[in-house]
């Protein structure tokens, strides 16, 4: 076909799921970053333990107090000073989970631009649908939304002209990116997703949402959250704000929109209160 994508070499699909389900970059923490993410996993914790850990890397330091002054977390901004005031704020799960991300996952680098900013937008969009809604926890929901898609981060890290080839194709062709994935890889990125979230171990509150953004029927124990950053994403993107990789807005599964129990009064709010939190998240960046 004139002006088709060429496709790469590839090996076959079971060499790439080796490939992929090694995930070279995810576990492979700094021992800085691994000591902090065991110890937030323990129930007991004493953030001003973990506190003392995260003030030894300023970097981390400037990240979470960060996070926990922007638009999503705090209401009176530049009032969180310490690392633990930002932990008490933010709880263990949510500041794990970004320890992880910040690790591992540098979303500012991967070859899709305005795929940051898509991940961005997802977060502020699930944010406001879960404080308008009240069916999630605002906090959990951004982080979910930040994290959505970080099967595409390990895909370009992992397979970069596997990456390349599907986006180029899924641009040309008008497809959906997770559809030429599957052609191309008989996989697409939220099953690579599942893989991160069993190596990191997450909760079903932010595996679910993220593992099942495209697919919000499969959720069992979260199935409110999943549907928050199902229609987040879409919102996202319908409002043209970054760029996931798809020239398609995806579809909303009815389902899904259904559970959110949102009227048009109520829609309104949540576009309010995207376009404020956006403007504001704008000014802290989550990532470095």
């Amino acid at each position: 076909m004139t002006g088709a994508v060429p496709t790469p070499a590839l090996p076959p699909p079971e060499t790439l799921r080796r490939t992929l389900s090694r995930l070279k970059s995810i576990p492979t923490l700094p021992r800085l970053l691994d000591g902090v993410a065991r110890a937030l996993e323990d129930p007991n914790v004493k953030f001003e333990a973990v506190a003392e850990l995260i003030e030894v890397d300023q970097a981390l330091t400037s990240q979470i107090l960060r996070l926990a002054n922007s638009a999503f977390y705090s209401p009176s901004q530049g009032s969180v000073g310490r690392v633990t005031q930002a932990l008490l704020l933010l709880g263990a799960v949510v500041t794990r989970s970004l320890v992880l991300s910040s690790g591992v996952l540098d979303m500012r680098k991967i070859g899709l631009k305005g795929f940051w900013e898509h991940s961005l937008g997802c977060a502020v969009a699930a944010g406001a649908l879960a404080k308008v809604t009240g069916l999630a926890q605002p906090e959990e929901a951004t982080v979910a939304g930040l994290l959505h898609d970080i099967g595409k981060v390990v895909l370009y890290k992992e397979l970069p002209d596997v990456f390349v080839h599907v986006l180029e194709r899924a641009r040309m062709e008008g497809r959906r990116f997770r559809d030429v994935e599957r052609e191309v890889l008989g996989i697409d990125h939220a099953d690579i997703a599942a893989w991160v979230i069993e190596k990191w171990r997450l909760p079903p509150f932010l595996a679910e949402p993220i593992q099942f953004h495209h697919t919000p029927t499969h959720a069992r124990a979260a199935r409110d959250a999943t549907a928050i950053v199902h229609v987040a994403n879409a919102l996202v993107c319908s409002l043209g704000y970054g760029d996931g990789g798809s020239p398609r807005v995806p579809p909303i599964d009815p389902a899904a929109w259904t559970r959110l129990r949102l009227a048009p009064a109520g829609l309104d709010r949540v576009l309010d209160c995207f376009e404020a939190d956006l403007d504001r998240a704008l000014n802290y960046a989550v990532f470095e």
